[in-house]
């Protein structure tokens, strides 16, 4: 039977190593976590790919700055779970440790890129301001092909600023506002009147498109909308300026001459009547619910001010007088 003695002995020598275990494997925690990574680059950055563990994400590091075993940072979660890390690239300053990366991986801190889409603009710009980003930030890759079908196109997504931290998160914040667009379009529809006379949300797509480039002003919005219903309602011609440009420059900026006026091509509706064949800018939202909420009104032409405003006539003797007021009299 042991004695008391060496019952008191077993129990000291079992405290001494768990005291003696604990502070070793602090110590190893400690170390593992202040150890700086050798960056010397502002600009050095560690991409986290979607569905990254912590734990893979130290060895990853480890491996790529040769550091001490990173496998100790394990204790840090044993009452714990460890974080769900955000997918993303994150920039690692000089002089930082391992525990100020696991803080930045924690918080979600990723390094975000501006993407603006502005409304009455065109797909291509978008597409070059995008080219121009990677470029410029030397990302490590191009723009994915659902990118560039995204940018196809005019008015595929909402005008809007995007962000975005690689690659993946790039496509999938613009297949979101694609998606979203197509709902709030059928949402939208759903308040159209009777007697608005589209006939499907892209048509209503195609006519926030040219508003938008028609109206400088938001109230006017509706007026104008107003207009193009009442000359769609008779099966007269929109006789759009943006259309004409668009359909001669794929873009705005330029002069709109006789030339212009006269190409033959399907987005001229100085030529053609009826809408475009798609929309020729991104439109916003007030341009979209313009042509949707608005019915046919009593104008039948309109003519800017100069000052982004516009002059209304519901006949051509009384656009003709205001032309010559406001076009022909500068």
């Amino acid at each position: 039977m042991p004695s008391i003695g060496s019952k008191i002995t077993a129990k000291k020598s079992l405290l001494f190593f768990l005291v003696f275990g604990f502070l070793f494997v602090s110590i190893k925690l400690q170390y593992a976590l202040g150890q700086k990574i050798p960056v010397q680059d502002p600009n050095q950055t560690f991409i986290v790919k979607k569905g990254s563990s912590l734990y893979g994400i130290l060895s990853d590091i480890e491996d790529r700055y040769n550091l001490y075993s990173t496998w100790w940072i394990r204790f840090k979660y044993i009452f714990k779970d460890h974080p769900v890390i955000k997918a993303g690239r994150y920039n690692i300053p000089p002089n930082s440790s391992v525990s100020d990366l696991i803080r930045r991986f924690e918080d979600g801190d990723v390094q975000l890129f501006k993407l603006a889409v502005i409304e009455g603009t065109v797909a291509q710009r978008s597409l070059n301001a995008l080219e121009k980003i990677i470029l410029e930030q030397d990302l490590n890759f191009t723009v994915p092909d659902q990118v560039k079908r995204i940018f196809s196109s005019e008015a595929l997504i909402m005008p809007d600023t995007y962000f975005f931290s690689e690659k993946n998160d790039l496509i999938e914040v613009l297949v979101n506002s694609e998606n979203y667009l197509q709902e709030y379009l059928e949402e939208v529809w759903q308040s159209k009147p009777k007697n608005n006379p589209l006939k499907s949300p892209q048509e209503a797509l195609v006519l926030a498109s040219i508003i938008e480039r028609e109206a400088v002003l938001p109230t006017e919005q509706s007026t104008i909308a107003s207009v193009f219903l009442a000359r769609l309602s008779i099966d007269m011609k929109l006789q759009a300026d943006p259309t004409s440009s668009y359909g001669y420059y794929q873009d705005y900026g330029e002069k709109i001459g006789r030339a212009v006026l006269d190409n033959k091509n399907p987005y001229n509706t100085y030529q053609v009547k009826g809408l475009p064949p798609g929309p020729i800018c991104y439109p916003s939202k007030g341009a979209i619910e313009a042509a949707i909420k608005s019915t046919p009104g009593d104008y039948f032409y309109f003519v800017a001010r100069g000052d982004g405003s516009h002059v209304f006539s519901k006949t051509y003797e009384e656009h003709n007088k205001a032309v010559k007021k406001y076009i022909y009299s500068k």
